[in-house]
């Protein structure tokens, strides 16, 4: 757990020293990044400094609590799509192939099955095109 201690630094008011250690995390992680409060939400975010605009762009946010720097590091580094995007991309294809598969297996039962009901109540009504005959030879 992390510490509950806050700091007073001048002209800046009170800080969080959780906040701080998140965003050394992230600050070594890339140097880009860094960690606060998105004053247009109110959400603790990792924001990514641009060249243009000046502004830093928030990334990845973690809503009202502060993680332990740990855990903002594995969200990081499961979203890193710069790092890992052909392996999130791969992962994204796979399982639309996996979706797209159980979809078509379950379309198919379906449609069997939708014949067998058919063709049973066309048979019951003497109208099947099936022909069963019932002579062996």
């Amino acid at each position: 757990m992390g510490l509950l201690v806050n700091i007073w630094i001048p002209n800046r008011g009170e800080f969080d020293t959780r906040a701080w250690r998140v965003d050394n995390a992230m600050s070594e992680y890339d140097e880009r990044l860094m960690f606060g409060r998105n004053e247009d939400t109110g959400d603790w975010c990792v924001f990514i400094r641009m060249p243009r605009p000046q502004q830093p762009y928030p990334v990845l946010g973690f809503g009202n609590s502060i993680p332990e720097p740990e855990e903002a590091l594995n969200r990081l580094r499961a979203s890193d799509t710069m790092r890992h995007g052909n392996k999130i991309y791969d992962d994204v294809m796979r399982s639309q192939r996996e979706h797209k598969a159980r979809f078509e297996h379950a379309s198919d039962e379906a449609a069997d099955e939708a014949v067998e009901v058919i063709e049973h109540m066309m048979r019951k009504k003497g109208d099947s095109p099936i022909i069963k005959s019932l002579s062996k030879g």
